[in-house]
């Protein structure tokens, strides 16, 4: 398993699908997921700090794990297919929940747990960007960057 880092979240356009971003900090390797306005929804409010006046639906899981007296210890990319990413909860007490990735995450943002991923994932569905030899000024960084997610299809991962 490899350790991922939450690089953030995008939208695509023109069709303005949400674009999870993981990134392997050792190389220069993304894993972009697409996923639902709920979920990059909670997780923005999550990594903005924002508390809701009530729970939503990931604050309670946690809120039902700490309950129980158990911790998110880790999340775990399993699988893709079609595109279709698999993840497993992995808690303190060694029990593993199967999940939607998009959850998974948005729970392992809020638990400020590992987001890990298979081998096998990472080299099916990862994507290099390329960056130049020579040191970059942040912003051309960034406009190749954005440049990249415009041109990426969720096909380009079947």
């Amino acid at each position: 398993m490899l350790e991922l880092e939450f690089a953030g979240i995008r939208i695509q356009l023109p069709s303005n699908q949400p674009l999870l971003l993981l990134k392997h900090p050792e190389r220069n390797l993304y894993l972009p997921l697409w996923i639902g306005a709920p979920e990059a929804s909670a997780i923005a409010m999550s990594e903005q700090g924002l508390t809701p006046p009530r729970p939503m639906t990931h604050d309670l899981m946690i809120n039902v794990f700490e309950a129980l007296k158990v911790q998110l210890d880790r999340v775990e990319i399993v699988s893709v297919d079609n595109a279709i990413f698999t993840a497993d909860l992995v808690l303190s007490n060694g029990v593993r929940v199967d999940s939607r990735s998009s959850d998974a995450v948005a729970l392992a943002v809020r638990a400020q747990c590992p987001i890990m991923c298979t081998e096998e994932v990472l080299q099916t569905a990862g994507v290099v960007i390329e960056t130049s030899t020579e040191e970059e000024p942040p912003e051309e960084q960034m406009r190749e960057f954005r440049e990249f997610l415009d041109n990426i299809d969720p096909e380009d991962f079947s």
